[in-house]
């Protein structure tokens, strides 16, 4: 009897050794990548979003990255901001070379951007960055009082940050212009080096300084446009931060959370009661180089200022040109 069950465990054993052998090892299957097109599981990492700056740039003051920080709470996924001071801001060659200290920037769209970098096509601010304002020393007014066409604009100088596109429709247009690093066209504004610095009816309000910069004022006729699309940019492959931050401000429109912001944030509450835009004389500066993604997103989300008398006047309506 014994030999009997010695022998009926022994037969056991065998066949669970050859079944065995039969089944592949998971751990041996090689590794597929996973397909972006279909969602991944929820992850509990936290997103790491890394942006630079510039000394002297407080971005606590900046409307970009209170929208930064507004999307990424509306993604409903946990992150972590790192914050990294550089000497210089050349942020898109940054990040195409070094992803680890920088993986997100907002900035100016321009084709060579959209190729290099992944753009979240929705146009920060509704496509108001287009309508400049411009800061001025304070004896100049009477100069731009005389201006009433584009080509008026030839006589005087434009200060505008490296890089960014603005040089491109200004070259267009024959207007001149002078670059600088973005913390030193306000120093260069006084110093006599231009004679204006177009800033967005939302980003005026953060170059001015009247202890810093007591001789700039805001020019008080005047309003320049030209189509452009702000669009936060993250590093190529960066899947789940480009995702994080397209569901994160399609939420803040949908549940006017990113109205409130604009209504409430000191850079951009008091715009259209400050600038009178309904008054300001108007000149369009064609934009040849806009992407037709660009024009699409603009078309559906962007507004006109000379429409809106208040900032709660926003809502969550497109196509108000």
């Amino acid at each position: 009897m014994e030999s009997c069950v010695r022998l009926l465990l022994a037969v056991v054993v065998i066949s669970l050794t050859w079944v065995t052998a039969l089944v592949p090892v998971a751990a041996e299957s090689p590794a597929r990548p996973p397909d972006p097109s279909k969602s991944q599981a929820p992850t509990t990492e936290p997103l790491q979003v890394r942006l630079t700056r510039t000394e002297g740039t407080d971005l606590d003051n900046v409307i970009y990255f209170a929208l930064l920080k507004l999307a990424l709470e509306k993604s409903q996924r946990p992150f972590e901001i790192k914050i990294t001071e550089v000497p210089t801001s050349t942020p898109a060659i940054r990040m195409i070379t070094n992803p680890e200290l920088i993986n997100v920037v907002w900035m100016g769209t321009a084709q060579k951007f959209e190729e290099q970098l992944w753009p979240v096509r929705i146009p920060l601010l509704r496509g108001l960055v287009g309508y400049k304002v411009l800061l001025i020393r304070k004896d100049m007014q009477p100069q731009f009082d005389r201006i009433k066409t584009v080509q008026d604009l030839a006589s005087l100088k434009a200060l505008v940050g490296l890089s960014w596109v603005d040089t491109d429709i200004f070259t267009h247009h024959k207007l001149p212009y002078v670059t600088g690093e973005y913390s030193s066209l306000m120093p260069m504004l006084t110093s006599e080096r231009g004679d204006y610095y177009p800033r967005s009816i939302f980003e005026f309000n953060q170059e001015l300084d009247p202890e810093k910069y007591p001789a700039i004022t805001l020019e008080s006729s005047l309003l320049l446009h030209y189509p452009l699309a702000i669009y936060f940019f993250v590093a190529p492959g960066n899947q789940a931060l480009h995702e994080a931050l397209q569901e994160g401000l399609e939420r803040a429109l949908a549940d006017s959370s990113y109205n409130q912001l604009l209504a409430s944030h000191p850079v951009t509450r008091d715009v259209f009661q400050t600038l009178q835009l309904r008054n300001r004389r108007l000149l369009t500066l064609e934009h040849p180089f806009l992407t037709d993604e660009t024009r699409a997103v603009l078309a559906k989300y962007g507004l006109n200022p000379q429409n809106i008398s208040n900032i709660n006047d926003l809502g969550t309506s497109h196509h108000a040109h």
